[in-house]
């Protein structure tokens, strides 16, 4: 196979050989098309962490963990009469 040098060169050589203008738009749009693809999955890229740490990534996504106050008020305002082993028992059914 040849380096990239070469490939390049002979796609050089071939473009300058168009005569049609509608061909060369074409060209032109979708290496138009290519470069927006290519900047938009830079834009979401993120080089990789060297080092997992979860309380970073919490920290950085904004976690603020769950309010136990609320939960409770959820909970008592729901008034759940049935036993914890029938409500498990029928997810699994």
């Amino acid at each position: 196979m040849t380096d990239l040098a070469e490939r390049k060169l002979e796609l050089i050589q071939e473009l300058s050989q168009i005569r049609d203008e509608q061909d060369f738009a074409q060209l032109e749009e979708t290496l138009r098309n290519i470069r927006e693809r290519q900047g938009r999955i830079r834009k979401y890229s993120k080089p990789m962490r060297k080092k997992l740490d979860p309380e970073a990534i919490k920290c950085q996504r904004g976690f603020k963990g769950h309010d136990k106050e609320e939960m409770f008020r959820l909970i008592r305002e729901i008034d759940i009469q049935e036993p914890i082993e029938l409500l498990l028992s029928q997810l699994t059914k």
